[in-house]
């Protein structure tokens, strides 16, 4: 087993050990939800076990996806950025829920709208970095029915989302330190819409492009 499955397993873990470590200590009812007027919703303890089973279930399911995908010959060309992708998703599932238990713990220490986009801003960095490498797969990378039916298209899909993730996770961590706290759920539902629908709509354009070039 290599380090970075070692990794995975070890992050997938981290939130459940987190929660047991500190579920005596925890009021009954934990923060689930930061809003950016600075509202927080409540839910009992007990769910962050739930949250915390779903990171382990990924950690263990996730790297056995690549065996049962129809387009699993695929995987040999990209699997450690597969690996990769993982690990980064698996890492900031142990962040959010580490931030969790501090503020339940510790409420008012952290500026949790900020630290929380910026992590996100960070994560979508990251996998922008990786998205160009995926091959055509059904688990991961933009997954549009045109991209899906055309090898060329989905190439094209991954580069621009990669992009899009790229700079769309750095304006959303630059803005997390800049922008007024009211403005970061505005910003960050923007900015996700916008790197969700451009690839969307140009995989199905040039899907379009293509038959056409078919026909003719």
């Amino acid at each position: 087993m290599n380090k970075k499955r070692l990794a995975i397993y070890f992050f997938g873990a981290l939130p459940l050990i987190m929660v047991c470590l500190v579920y005596k200590n925890l009021p009954d009812l934990v923060p689930m939800q930061f809003q950016s007027d600075g509202g927080i919703r409540y839910g009992e303890k007990w769910k962050l076990f739930l949250i915390a089973g779903l990171s382990l279930a990924m950690g263990v399911f996730m790297p056995l996806m690549a065996k049962i995908d129809p387009r699993r010959e695929n995987y040999s060309k990209f699997f450690p950025v597969y690996e990769r992708i993982v690990l980064i998703i698996e890492v900031f599932m142990a962040v959010t829920m580490g931030i969790v238990i501090l503020e339940t713990l510790f409420p008012g220490r952290i500026p949790v709208i900020r630290v929380v986009s910026g992590t996100v801003g960070l994560m979508f960095v990251l996998l922008g970095n990786m998205m160009p490498k995926v091959k055509s797969n059904y688990f991961t990378g933009i997954k549009t029915p045109w991209a899906l039916s055309s090898e060329t298209v989905w190439n094209k899909t991954q580069r621009l989302g990669g992009k899009m993730f790229f700079f769309g996770g750095l304006v959303m961590f630059l803005s997390a330190f800049v922008f007024p706290i009211q403005m970061m759920q505005y910003i960050t539902i923007g900015l996700v819409c916008l790197i969700v629908l451009a690839p969307t709509l140009m995989s199905y354009v040039w899907y379009q492009n293509e038959i056409k070039s078919i026909e003719k």
